[in-house]
């Protein structure tokens, strides 16, 4: 390979690791509070509340993983449903849609735009990693998007699941998407340097490899096997009726059941 290709690799490998440790000097509630402020801006409501946008409707992916859902209605929970795009698809399937957001303005933009598609909608402002709702109160919840993986450490995220299972009616099901990359040979160098940092600024001590700020802008954790992600839901009590791992996709998905009474 030419010299100065190769050196310009170099560069822009060097700039992608630079930016990676912006991730070690913070710590989980920082990582929250880093994406909540860009995603709280005028720009970022207008972008995903805009009529275009929500009336998209379901992705692909999302009507594929709905499939393997054994309900047709019943009272819905839309977790994190920014604009409505997702909440508005699913009440027109005839779901009772309860959408939440920590964002008050995306709520207030979702009512409206469920009112101009002539839906019912119910919102809540409440961040979707740690909901407070009535226990047993829905037979279905969804998390969409990849943001499953929006969670900072495997602790909040098993957290998450378990307040999950505590909303869902006995047997109901939760339905999510995530980030999914097979990585086979991490960079071990790049790890110790990375954890160096988060020691010396006693930063991100939880940090997990697939940790990453999408477009420096947004966490998410990418998962790097399906055993990874399989043994956090089986940690939170919810037992997989499909999983659907698709690496060379946005998103992977997965379908998951609470325990029915009388299940171990």
């Amino acid at each position: 390979m030419n010299f100065r290709i190769r050196l310009a690799r170099n560069i822009v490998r060097l700039g992608d690791f630079i930016a990676s440790l912006a991730i070690m000097v913070m710590r989980p509630q920082d990582l929250v509070e880093f994406t909540r402020q860009d995603y709280g801006t005028d720009s970022y409501v207008s972008c995903y509340a805009r009529e275009g946008f929500v009336e998209q409707g379901l992705t692909r992916e999302e009507t594929l993983l709905l499939e393997k859902l054994p309900l047709t209605s019943g009272r819905l929970l839309v977790m994190g449903m920014g604009g409505g795009r997702d909440a508005i698809a699913l009440a027109r399937l005839g779901f009772q849609v309860v959408g939440t957001d920590f964002i008050p303005a995306m709520v207030e933009r979702a009512l409206e735009n469920a009112g101009q598609a002539g839906v019912e909608l119910e919102g809540v402002v409440q961040d979707f990693s740690d909901l407070r709702l009535p226990p047993a109160s829905f037979d279905a919840a969804v998390l969409f998007a990849g943001m499953y993986s929006s969670v900072p450490t495997r602790h909040r995220r098993i957290a998450m699941l378990r307040r999950v299972r505590e909303v869902l009616k006995p047997g109901g099901y939760f339905v999510c998407q995530f980030f999914y990359q097979k990585d086979p040979n991490p960079r071990r160098g790049a790890e110790w340097a990375r954890k160096a940092l988060a020691l010396l600024t006693w930063g991100n001590f939880t940090y997990e490899r697939g940790d990453t700020l999408f477009g420096n802008r947004d966490f998410y954790h990418y998962f790097i096997g399906e055993e990874e992600v399989a043994r956090e839901f089986a940690a939170a009590g919810l037992k997989v009726v499909a999983l659907e791992i698709n690496p060379t996709r946005n998103f992977s998905g997965a379908v998951l059941q609470a325990p029915e009474p009388g299940s171990r």
